[in-house]
């Protein structure tokens, strides 16, 4: 049977004499329109008609009763106030409930296809921190491997827990490299050890400040986010990236409470740069690719290693095996190499432990 593919995505709806879906192509269009000032050169980017385009928009302003573009001779489209809460409502959405959706839809192809194919092909449960890496590695494993995955997207101490109580075959987790690990590396070594586990080498990935150009004068360092005029996003309490943050603020003697914002969370990445992106907050700390996947700026702070944790009674298995040459194969690194903030060149080795937590 080939390999099945499940994706959840939200659907917009409106109702009046009757209900309609907003069509699928608009909010591509209110991006493009957005970052381009011009519609001729968005439908270009989106690849339909002018004259499509044109009878798009005026159907939905039509049913909204309000303009969601609005066009000038000699300055280009710039989209209205309800055009940009529209696609800004949009973009939290997606960047919210995608991971959750990823992780239903995961759950419900195990499902089904153990009432079609129970026994006849293996199938591998990784829990792992949501990026876009190992996001790359779903999509190459789900397209060139010959067993089944199982992704579920959680914090790192969340998924080595789940490693080490058995409710997982593999755990992805970060941890950031140098003098700030000192204080993490214990609640991660609780968890797995040398002796039971091994470490396959993911991506090194810089993490750091993600902001709107507009308040680029107001950002320079993490102690720039005392200022009470910015409203922080934080990513919720034991996430990997949480304990970083954390680990940071203490490294400057910051007080959280000097935070606006810092109860605010977020469960990704892309939710935290989201909304940033639509206006919903002024800045977050988060990978360097998603700032630039919503065209925030983005200002270094560390590195830190992702990496994988097996059981060493997984180390030989042929799906490890798998796994290993997909990471080290040259679609893994073509996919991340537009992306700033990543370095590939030891995806897919393994590595020891004191490499890593040393």
């Amino acid at each position: 049977m080939p390999i099945m593919n499940i994706q959840l995505s939200l659907n917009w709806q409106i109702s009046q004499s009757e209900k309609q879906n907003i069509d699928p192509v608009l909010f591509p269009l209110l991006t493009a329109i957005h970052h381009l000032g011009s519609l001729r050169h968005a439908t270009d980017e989106v690849k339909v008609s002018y004259r499509f385009a044109w009878g798009l928009l005026a159907k939905w302003e039509q049913l909204l009763g309000q303009p969601l573009v609005i066009l000038e001779r000699g300055r280009g489209a710039n989209l209205s106030p309800t055009g940009e809460k529209l696609l800004n409502a949009n973009v939290q959405l997606l960047a919210r409930f995608t991971p959750e959706l990823d992780n239903f839809a995961t759950q419900f192809k195990r499902d089904f296809e153990l009432l079609l194919d129970t026994g006849k092909k293996p199938s591998l449960n990784i829990f792992a921190s949501h990026g876009l890496a190992i996001s790359t590695l779903r999509d190459l494993i789900n397209q060139q491997s010959n067993f089944k995955l199982d992704l579920h997207f959680h914090g790192s101490l969340e998924s080595l827990r789940a490693l080490n109580s058995g409710h997982c075959h593999i755990a992805g987790f970060h941890i950031p490299i140098g003098p700030l690990a000192n204080n993490l590396r214990p609640q991660y070594l609780d968890l797995i050890n040398a002796q039971q586990h091994q470490l396959i080498y993911v991506v090194k990935r810089n993490q750091g400040l993600m902001f709107k150009s507009e308040n680029a004068t107001k950002i320079s360092a993490i102690s720039s986010l005392t200022n009470k005029d910015l409203r922080f996003i934080n990513r919720q309490a034991n996430s990997g990236t949480r304990l970083l943050f954390d680990q940071l603020l203490e490294a400057e003697n910051i007080n959280p409470d000097e935070i606006n914002g810092y109860g605010h969370e977020e469960f990704t990445h892309m939710a935290v740069a989201a909304m940033i992106a639509s206006g919903a907050a002024d800045v977050g700390f988060g990978i360097a690719p998603m700032a630039t996947k919503f065209n925030l700026e983005f200002v270094p702070l560390v590195w830190e290693h992702y990496c994988l944790a097996i059981p060493t009674s997984l180390s030989k298995d042929e799906s490890t095996k798998q796994i290993k040459e997909l990471l080290q194969s040259t679609q893994f690194r073509e996919s991340l190499s537009g992306f700033s903030g990543y370095d590939a060149s030891r995806s897919g080795d393994s590595v020891t432990f004191k490499d890593i937590f040393s």
